[in-house]
């Protein structure tokens, strides 16, 4: 399970970092947001890539050496650790749901751009291209994921940066981008001066900006690093790369809404421009970026969720699962998440909205009391379980009788002060339980924020990494 989940937790620092931007950078920036900016969505380019790209930073910065010095597989364990096995479970189900739909939200990309490029029918790329991640994902695991991460990656930056020069050249070259750009382009305040105005605006930053925290294919990185360190540095250059290069697909949607107004399917329009600008053997190069941006999200996601059938929702059904047991069961549940991932793929309309769907499922009720598990000693059991009930109960509460508010926004505050007014009120009769690794030993929680600094005297220990 080391090997299949966390590829023996010996990831170097350019390895590790590559592989989280490849695994972030999927069908949302490079199809999604481009289509978000041709429709000029100021929202949803704000949340993808600016405000998901912070979220690695304050991943690396606040959660990175927290994750790596567990040395457990999957964030969900930090839910049964401080609140209790039943929380685990309500996280298990919710991430595999989320999984699911972000999933499918993803394949459904792969198939605009299959029938886009080739003229033949969607649903035959989405099946062939799924067929070929489950292959892969299942016989080699994360160290399969990571090294084709490392190549994908660099077709997707030969592939769009090649798209960007030759469409910003044909339409008239850099001095002229100006010109060629709608007025909003790059306008990330809110749009207007009302409350409803600066509520959605700050519900996008906070929802999106701590979405990595929580995202197991994003955590497996951290706790397969060499170390602490390398775990922490490799999330701020991601960071860093992510949001420098999320804005290539944003800038070319922004160029076709002036350019190429009228565009059917929004979603397609960075397939169209590789159509239209690039010579026939450059459109090549381009389906193998967008191909592989799509496939470096996907196998991280099925990876992700087979990890956590394994090793979350097993022992709740066997006692003791062996080794072999745990590893067979991640595998088969590979393929498993991948059938209904594609129902969800063939029922998905737009890339973007259905990811910021995968989102807030948990975003109201499990992240509050999440964060307090990793950074507050007080929260009880009392309080954790409390805080994840008043987050859903609020989300489904606000969604049926104030639609106009984001229900996710207004759960996650819930559920945050909830869990710990109640924590602290019942801290005699429910003591809180220390924040332990994976052999149950209370975790030391002295420097673990490190330091800005990407590169510091490090010392190495054993095999698997360990400081």
């Amino acid at each position: 399970m080391s090997d299949f989940a966390v590829s023996g937790r010996n990831m170097s620092l350019g390895v590790c970092s590559i592989s989280i931007i490849a695994t972030w950078f999927g069908s949302g920036p490079m199809m999604g947001s481009a289509a978000a900016a041709y429709r000029g969505e100021m929202l949803e380019v704000l949340r993808d890539p600016i405000a998901s790209g912070v979220s690695l930073l304050i991943a690396g910065f606040f959660f990175a050496r927290t994750y790596r010095r567990s040395r457990r597989y999957t964030h969900i364990d930090f839910y049964e650790n401080r609140i209790g096995k039943l929380a685990g479970v309500i996280s298990v189900f919710v991430n595999l749901i989320a999984g699911s739909i972000w999933l499918g939200a993803v394949l459904f990309a792969f198939g605009v751009v299959f029938e886009t490029m080739t003229d033949q029918p969607a649903a035959l790329g989405i099946l062939g291209g799924t067929l070929i991640i489950v292959i892969y994902t299942v016989l080699g695991g994360l160290k399969a994921v990571a090294t084709t991460d490392v190549v994908q990656m660099a077709f997707i930056v030969i592939g769009m940066l090649i798209l960007l020069f030759v469409v910003v050249d044909d339409s008239g070259g850099w001095q002229s981008l100006p010109e060629k750009m709608p007025s909003h382009a790059f306008q990330f305040a809110p749009e207007g001066k009302s409350f409803g105005d600066f509520f959605a605006y700050f519900q996008v930053w906070f929802s999106s900006g701590l979405v990595a925290i929580g995202v197991v294919s994003v955590v497996q990185r951290a706790m397969a690093a060499r170390n602490e360190q390398v775990a922490q540095n490799a999330f701020y250059l991601a960071g860093i790369g992510y949001l420098l290069f999320g804005l290539v697909p944003v800038t070319l949607g922004y160029i076709a809404a002036t350019t190429m107004p009228g565009i059917e399917d929004p979603n397609a329009v960075v397939p169209i421009l590789a159509v239209e600008h690039l010579h026939p053997i450059l459109v090549a190069v381009f389906v193998g970026a967008v191909i592989s941006a799509i496939m470096s999200t996907s196998d991280s996601i099925l990876l992700g969720c087979g990890t956590i059938i394994s090793v979350n929702l097993l022992p709740r059904i066997v006692k003791d699962p062996t080794p072999k047991l745990q590893l067979t069961v991640a595998r088969v549940s590979v393929p498993v998440m991948a059938m209904i991932a594609l129902y969800t793929a063939f029922n998905t309309g737009s890339v973007i909205s259905a990811i910021a769907i995968a989102v807030s499922i948990g975003f109201a009720g499990l992240t509050g009391p999440y964060v307090l598990c990793i950074w507050w000693p007080k929260l009880n059991s009392t309080g954790g379980f409390s805080g994840i009930a008043a987050g859903f109960a609020t989300f489904f509460a606000v969604t049926v009788w104030f639609p106009e508010i984001s229900a996710s926004f207004v759960g996650f505050w819930v559920s945050l002060v909830v869990a710990i007014v109640l924590s602290l009120s019942t801290q005699q009769t429910d003591p809180p339980k220390p924040l332990s690794d994976i052999d149950d030993q209370a975790m030391d929680r002295s420097d673990r924020l490190g330091t800005l600094p990407l590169f510091r005297k490090q010392t190495q220990v054993g095999g698997t990494g360990d400081r």
